[in-house]
């Protein structure tokens, strides 16, 4: 089906066809340059007309230039063949040359009935102890991880997914990266690679510097190619996106380029339907599941960022990262009294875990509300009954920190990997003043509260 180049704007071409109007279709694959450039439609104007986004450009796009409508759309690898790969948008391993691997249709896996889903809750144990104890983490959740730069965000979903994979040998990983760094590609691909775990893993990526079309369209290749390992090959998969927001903002970039309405912050129109469509295919059904790890930037460090509220409406748990407690060199930088978890319930994770987090939760609020007279008056101003309530809250903080695996030829300290119930049995002890008269800084980076005194000076 031929068809020839009207317009072009930076990322966004007009193109008109002479015949065969009615196989015209939205996502449609056009291809110029020898297959080298590649086309989406995006927008059909009138019968013969349509407005296709950039995917990958191989030269300069040209007013009267020839387009082919393959009449297909992007195809996502799938299976067993497409474990052990890096994959960019068109399916082309990038680190096994002319690879090919079995492929379907982008988004051909939706599943739209969920009547199976299995409410049996069932323990992702990360063996991060602020993760597992104030966010704990079951099969079929969707978790957010929100901070703004440099605040962590990729090292710990790095941890994660080491953490997890190791502990469970019989679930698939894939990792989906949009709009970040290449380095941080590569140096995940060979940290699986010499970990033996990209033997069961598969990576997606478009990079910062690709088009908005490719960095947008990586995510829906990444949620089918899940889709497919839970529906028919009957898997539990791990799909960790980094970063959810850098689709986000492709979308926007390609809802500006087609002349869409503007929403509220500068966000267009149909952010909360780009976000849904993405987020309600991912859940635990009679097949299996997909748990999903998502970080998201935060303009400005700010929770009430469109993109954000979006987010949080779709997701089961929020991990927030404070620029404030990473200053302070807490690592990792998490902030309990803002993070949510909607598995923090008696009935899911049982009465004494629950007990566990409301206690700490309420010291450390109110050494939060204690600050302001602590920085004026001093700390021997305080009541008997603060003073514990600061030295507990002291505590805590320093003893939710860790040494990561991925983050040891940076600290040059080893990581630690510390089970869910040493966590809540630490905690416990600590709340109920066993320790009170040790430093809070003797809590920093320790696994568990055995291990008080062992550390090094």
């Amino acid at each position: 089906m031929i068809g020839y180049i009207s317009q072009i704007w930076t990322n966004v071409a007009e193109v008109k066809f002479t015949s065969d109007f009615e196989k015209i279709q939205l996502d449609q694959a056009l291809v110029m340059h020898e297959n080298k450039t590649v086309l989406i439609i995006k927008k059909i104007l009138d019968q013969n007309t349509v407005r296709a986004v950039v995917i990958l450009k191989a030269e300069p796009i040209a007013i009267g230039s020839q387009v082919i409508n393959t009449l297909n759309f992007l195809q996502v690898p799938v299976g067993p063949s497409a474990k052990n790969q890096v994959f960019n948008i068109l399916s082309q391993s990038q680190n096994t040359a002319q690879y090919r691997p079995q492929t379907i249709p982008i988004n051909s896996t939706i599943n739209a009935t969920k009547e199976n889903f299995n409410v049996k809750h069932k323990l992702l144990e990360t063996g991060i102890k602020a993760l597992d104890f104030f966010v704990p983490i079951f099969e079929g959740y969707k978790i957010g991880i929100f901070g703004g730069a440099g605040v962590g965000k990729t090292v710990l979903m790095k941890e994660i997914i080491f953490n997890v994979s190791k502990q469970r040998q019989k679930v698939s990983s894939i990792f989906v990266g949009s709009g970040e760094r290449s380095r941080e590609g590569l140096e995940l691909f060979l940290e699986l690679k010499e970990s033996n775990l990209m033997a069961k893993s598969t990576m997606f990526v478009a990079q910062m510097n690709e088009t908005p079309g490719a960095r947008s369209m990586i995510v829906p290749m990444g949620v089918t190619a899940a889709e497919y390992a839970r529906d028919y090959e009957k898997e539990d998969v791990l799909l960790f996106i980094d970063n959810i927001y850098r689709f986000i903002q492709a979308t926007n970039e390609i809802s500006s380029a087609l002349e869409k309405n503007v929403s509220i912050g500068g966000y267009h129109a149909t952010m909360a339907s780009d976000v849904a469509f993405i987020q309600d295919r991912l859940y635990k059904n009679e097949n299996g599941s997909i748990t999903s790890f998502q970080t998201v930037f935060l303009p400005m460090d700010d929770l009430s960022d469109p993109a954000a509220i979006t987010l949080f409406t779709h997701l089961d748990s929020s991990f927030v990262l404070s620029r404030d407690r990473m200053s302070r060199n807490i690592f990792p930088a998490f902030d309990p009294l803002v993070s949510t978890s909607n598995s923090v319930s008696v009935n899911i994770i049982g009465e004494r875990h629950f007990n566990a987090i409301i206690a700490a939760k309420a010291i450390m609020k109110k050494y939060k509300d204690l600050e302001d007279v602590i920085l004026i008056l001093g700390f021997d101003e305080l009541d008997e009954e603060s003073k514990i309530i600061v030295r507990k809250a002291l505590q805590l903080e320093n003893f939710f920190t860790q040494n990561f695996f991925m983050a040891s030829a940076f600290t040059k300290e080893p990581g630690v990997y510390v089970p869910l119930e040493k966590t809540i049995d630490s905690v416990i002890r600590i709340i109920e003043g066993e320790f009170l008269d040790v430093s809070p800084t003797e809590f920093a980076f320790i696994g568990s509260v055995d291990d008080l005194g062992k550390k090094e000076n």
